[in-house]
C-alpha cells in the first residue's frame, strides 16, 4: 500500500522520494509513542498503576494527558514538516557522495598466505606414516 502511495505523497509532501520511507518510519514512531500513552491501550499507564497501586487510573491519564498532547502535535510538525525526519538523512547521503574513495591493488602485499586454502598434501607426512611401526602390515 505505502509503495503503491510513494510516488504521489512524496511529491506533494516535497520528500526526495529516496528518503520517503524515512519520513514514514518516523511518522510511525512517534505515532506509536502516542499510541503507548493514550486509552485505550495506554500499556505505560496500566505499568504505572501496577507500580504505584494507590493511584486510580483516571489520575494516572489526567496526568498522561499533556504528554498526549505534546505528542499529537510531534505527529502534525513530523507529518508537515518532512524535513524534520528527512534533513540529517539528507546530510548523511549528500556526504557519502562528497566523499571520494581510490580502489588500490594490495594484491602484493600479502604478508601470509591464506590459511584457509587447502594446502597441497605433503610428502614429508606420508613418508614419515610409511615408516611408523604401526602402520606397517602384520609379519608372519
Amino acid at each position: 500500500m505505502v509503495d503503491a502511495l510513494k510516488p504521489a505523497l512524496s511529491q506533494s509532501f516535497g520528500i526526495p522520494p529516496e528518503l520517503f520511507m524515512v519520513w514514514f518510519g518516523a511518522l510511525v514512531a512517534v505515532t506509536m509513542q502516542t499510541a503507548y500513552l493514550s486509552p485505550p491501550v495506554a500499556m505505560s499507564a496500566y505499568y504505572l498503576k501496577q507500580v504505584v497501586k494507590e493511584w486510580s487510573l483516571g489520575t494516572i491519564y489526567r496526568g498522561m494527558f499533556e504528554f498526549m498532547v505534546l505528542q499529537c502535535i510531534a505527529i502534525a510538525i513530523v507529518m508537515f514538516v518532512p524535513s524534520i525526519a528527512t534533513s540529517f538523512p539528507q546530510k548523511l547521503q549528500a556526504e557519502a557522495r562528497a566523499t571520494t574513495t581510490e580502489d588500490v591493488d594490495d594484491s602484493m602485499n600479502r604478508l601470509e598466505e591464506d590459511p584457509f586454502k587447502a594446502s597441497p598434501p605433503q610428502e614429508e607426512n606420508q613418508d614419515s606414516l610409511e615408516k611408523d611401526e604401526l602402520s606397517k602390515p602384520p609379519k608372519k
